[in-house]
């Protein structure tokens, strides 16, 4: 646990709240404390967290930015889906699930749902976390994947069609072609493009999110005959 604890960075010291969410005057509530798109840091623990991605969780697909679509995408899925999600699991969930597919935070050999989970137990407790329901938070993390079986909590639903809606899309796109890498052509990314537009809509689970993938299987589609025709003969870099 102790290197646990060193390798996320937060053991004893919690770490500032972020100078990129809006600050609330003194006179204001804590509800006012936000992240940029406006997601309510309302407890400690989510100022710390939100610091900790912030800081921690640079990754163009992977990193912070993706949770925080994660998280309000599952928002607006649950809320049409008229399904009752814990706003603090949802969060935690969403700003931890990916941990483990980033950098120093990685393990060779095992998975990055389990990695992340195994590295959020430890990074939320010490936040400052309900440790009660710490296990709806873990069942979201392992089950957030699109080839994974999502829990069946309404958080682990809707985390896990929100997290496969990131890949669809313009942003699936730019998230794709981000890890291409120092390869030396974009035909692998165009290639994976292409199989989640054919595959991702098949593993969502609610009707809202399936309903949504449909705009961006089309923007992917989109982007990949007008990629074809701006290339010679179709062909790719």
């Amino acid at each position: 646990m102790t290197n646990l604890r060193a390798l996320i960075g937060i053991a004893v010291v919690l770490i500032a709240t972020p100078a990129a969410a809006r600050q609330a005057s003194p006179n204001e509530p804590a509800e006012a404390i936000r992240t940029l798109t406006g997601i309510p840091l309302d407890a400690q623990w989510k100022r710390t967290i939100y610091s900790f991605a912030r800081e921690k969780l640079l990754h163009p697909a992977w990193g912070w930015t993706h949770s925080e679509r994660d998280y309000q995408l599952a928002s607006e899925v649950a809320r049409k889906e008229r399904l009752q999600v814990d706003t603090d699991i949802l969060f935690a969930a969403a700003f931890t699930h990916d941990i483990g597919a980033i950098g120093d935070f990685q393990k060779e050999g095992v998975d990055h749902a389990i990695r992340s989970a195994e590295l959020a137990e430890y990074l939320l407790r010490d936040a400052g976390f309900p440790v009660a329901k710490w296990p709806a938070v873990r069942e979201a993390i392992l089950g957030h994947m699109f080839d994974k079986v999502a829990g069946s909590r309404a958080e682990s639903i809707v985390l896990h069609d929100a997290d496969a809606l990131d890949f669809l899309g313009t942003v699936g796109v730019a998230r794709r072609l981000s890890v291409t890498g120092t390869a030396h052509s974009y035909s692998g990314g165009v290639a994976k493009i292409g199989e989640f537009a054919d595959r991702l809509p098949g593993r969502l689970v609610t009707g809202t999110a399936q309903r949504m993938s449909k705009i961006r299987v089309t923007e992917m589609r989109r982007f990949l005959q007008q990629l074809q025709n701006e290339t010679a003969d179709g062909r790719l870099p």
